[in-house]
């Protein structure tokens, strides 16, 4: 990862004190493309009680790793490009806060566009009602953020196969424009074989009738990924699971229009290219 070091030029001062010293912030992709995800690493030189962030409406907190505190954030694929604030604000044991404000340029990204056709019978899923209810359920698991991190390293694919569509795709179903993919989809037989690509805990495994089989695991610290389409469940809510075990068989349930794996990325709640995870530890 290419990683951008701001030293903080200006004393902080909060209610008449400075710092006896002034924080280090690291930037992990200064400049970030729509839809991916980027870290903002705080190393205080003196005791702090937290820190947490702003960026895009988007209030991302800091967790504790070592002497650093980390955040992992992440822009949606239809973020408007351009340069946009990304204020921090450092908390005291003493109640007091201040922020620092920190441009991050967020680049441009043409994602391509694909038509499908669902059959007669799957048509009645796409009905809105029904992917918002579904996707309530889905999100409850998705706001819950777990204090450890218990991935390691770079996430592997889940299934081995060619990518059928990837991370944001602007989507249009029997001529219907249906926004852009919130996944990467791999093209594998009925039936394959999912392996967790790091490990975590299993928070939700239902199924659904617009996703199909589905089934989500935490990776802790607000990282979850998310799984569409499945035939059948090899591990069960609660689980612990490591990577590389079993966890699920590819299927076409859902809004499908032939068998395949829908792999999603969620950071703090918002929808990321998984792929980029697989090259780029964070």
């Amino acid at each position: 990862m290419k990683t951008t070091t701001l030293f903080l030029a200006l004393s902080i001062v909060i209610a008449g004190q400075a710092f006896a010293a002034l924080p280090k912030v690291t930037i992990g992709h200064a400049m970030a493309r729509q839809g991916r995800s980027f870290t903002v690493k705080l190393v205080p030189a003196e005791e702090i009680a937290g820190a947490s962030a702003e960026f895009l409406g988007q209030k991302i907190r800091f967790f504790k790793n070592g002497d650093e505190y980390r955040a992992i954030i992440g822009i949606a694929p239809e973020q408007k490009s351009g340069k946009h604030n990304l204020a921090l604000t450092i908390e005291e044991d003493n109640g007091r806060a201040e922020k620092i404000v920190k441009p991050i340029k967020v680049l441009p990204y043409k994602f391509p566009s694909v038509s499908f056709w669902l059959k007669p019978a799957k048509k009645k899923l796409l009905a809105k009602d029904l992917i918002a209810e579904e996707w309530a359920r889905i999100e409850k698991t998705l706001i819950v953020e777990s204090p450890d991190q218990k991935w390691q390293g770079l996430f592997s694919l889940p299934v081995s196969g060619p990518v059928s569509m990837q991370f944001g795709t602007k989507e249009f179903v029997n001529r219907q424009k249906r926004g852009q993919h919130r996944g990467t989809d791999l093209a594998v037989p009925m039936g394959t074989k999912v392996a967790a690509p790091n490990r975590g805990r299993v928070v939700f495994a239902e199924k659904l009738k617009a996703f199909g089989g589905t089934m989500v695991i935490d990776h802790g610290q607000g990282i979850h990924t998310l799984y569409f389409h499945l035939s059948k469940f090899l591990a069960e809510v609660g689980e612990e699971v490591g990577k590389g075990e079993m966890i699920a068989l590819t299927g076409n349930s859902g809004i499908s229009s032939g068998p395949h794996l829908h792999w999603g990325m969620s950071v703090h709640n918002l929808r990321v290219d998984p792929m980029q995870w697989t090259k780029t530890s964070f």
